[in-house]
């Protein structure tokens, strides 16, 4: 994924303005900028942003029960989830949902003439974010998309490393069958490369 370091950075210093800019736009804290102020404190150890959007969405069954209708709410697209944080105006209440990226089917992003949307599949529902500037939406499903396919790869395909010892153990085993090692120096050059593991 491009510029991962900056991004660790950026996110690390809560230099939201800075991710904005990474991905060639301007910053968008129209009705967020409380959002903004808490996003780090929901962020997980190591975890990395890659985009944000603020946009309007609908009340969910984990809302405040003094929020009616639709609010305007931060998604924070992140290596592991996609994170909604929904700030109350005269409380330091916050409302969130998380989604992991495992559980997204897919990111659509829809441009009209003034404002976007994102649309988020999680197969049992629709996740939509409306009302957004038009420019981020595209970056964020298009980065969203591409955080998916990567998770999806990594998860269907074991580790380069992890088969290459796999193959040398497969080895090591076959010359202790031909008598080439004791079963004391088999024993211990296994262990080596399992803990290479």
């Amino acid at each position: 994924m491009n510029n991962m370091e900056k991004r660790k950075e950026l996110t690390q210093k809560r230099n939201w303005s800075g991710i904005f800019e990474l991905n060639g736009v301007k910053i968008d804290s129209f009705g967020t900028k409380k959002e903004l102020s808490v996003l780090g404190d929901y962020l997980q150890k190591d975890e990395v942003v890659f985009a944000l959007v603020s946009g309007v969405m609908s009340q969910s069954v984990t809302s405040n029960d003094f929020d009616f209708g639709a609010n305007t709410w931060i998604a924070a697209l992140t290596s592991e989830r996609v994170l909604c944080l929904d700030h109350a105006m005269m409380s330091s209440s916050v409302d969130t949902q998380s989604i992991r990226l495992n559980r997204i089917q897919g990111v659509s992003a829809s441009q009209g003439w003034i404002f976007g949307k994102v649309t988020i599949d999680i197969g049992a529902r629709l996740i939509v974010i409306d009302n957004c500037e038009k420019s981020h939406v595209k970056i964020f499903a298009d980065l969203a998309n591409q955080l998916i396919r990567q998770k999806d790869d990594e998860a269907a395909s074991p580790s380069v490393s992890n088969l290459s010892i796999a193959d040398e153990i497969s080895k090591l085993n076959d010359l202790y069958i031909k008598g080439v090692f004791t079963a004391d120096e088999f024993s211990k050059a296994k262990a080596k490369l399992i803990d290479k593991l």
